[in-house]
């Protein structure tokens, strides 16, 4: 019950952010989800856990440092389906900002899709490893 309450929470701090672009729900959404990933992955110790932390502390820092909006770069022609998309080009910290060179992906994002790729491939083959275990035996 607790998971769900904590999912909700982040999850309504994401839109709210996302649909008014106010700096206040930025900090409450990256600081909410950061206090709540640190405190499962790293007790947990969980595989590809430090590649999602730095993920998300990526995101949060260019967010945070551009006033809640993630800017872009390369990306002039694309028009941002909410208000925390700055398509300008302009903005601090713009290596960790959306790249049109890594197809509207920001550094943070692929550090994010690593570590959820070894933390689910990790899962994965300890399950294979077990089942083929106990099938053996």
């Amino acid at each position: 019950m607790k998971v769900i309450l904590k999912f909700g929470c982040i999850a309504a701090l994401f839109y709210l952010w996302q649909h008014t672009a106010k700096m206040e729900y930025c900090l409450l959404f990256w600081v909410t989800l950061l206090g709540w990933a640190v405190a499962i992955l790293i007790r947990s110790k969980i595989r590809g856990g430090f590649l999602i932390l730095l993920g998300v502390t990526s995101n949060a820092l260019v967010t945070s440092l551009n006033g809640g909006i993630m800017p872009t770069v390369g990306l002039s022609t694309y028009i941002p389906d909410h208000p925390i998309w700055d398509v300008s080009g302009h903005g601090r910290w713009l290596m960790l900002a959306d790249q049109a060179a890594l197809y509207r992906f920001s550094i943070g994002d692929i550090l994010l899709i690593t570590g959820g790729v070894t933390l689910l491939g990790c899962k994965v083959y300890s399950l294979v490893k077990h089942k083929l275990r106990s099938k053996t035996c």
